[in-house]
């Protein structure tokens, strides 16, 4: 059975935009990196990287992103 690849399969372009959006919700939030990590249940160096535009995330951790800032993927 073929393995199924939920990453967003963004370029990079795509990546550093995003991440500049959440970077900026985050900011307008006033929480750190660390607290949106662990609300989110990943580590703070993979928020950092989101945000950087330097890795290509899995869908479903862009959406329980979102919804803490009770955003929808249309928000993209």
């Amino acid at each position: 059975m073929a393995q199924r690849n939920f990453n967003t399969n963004l370029t990079g372009e795509e990546r550093g935009r995003i991440g500049e959006l959440i970077k900026a919700l985050r900011g307008a939030s006033g929480i750190s990196q660390k607290d949106l990590a662990f609300k989110v249940g990943v580590s703070p160096a993979r928020i950092s990287q989101i945000e950087k535009g330097t890795l290509d995330y899995r869908i479903d951790t862009l959406i329980v992103i979102l919804n803490h800032f009770d955003r929808k993927i249309s928000f993209i």
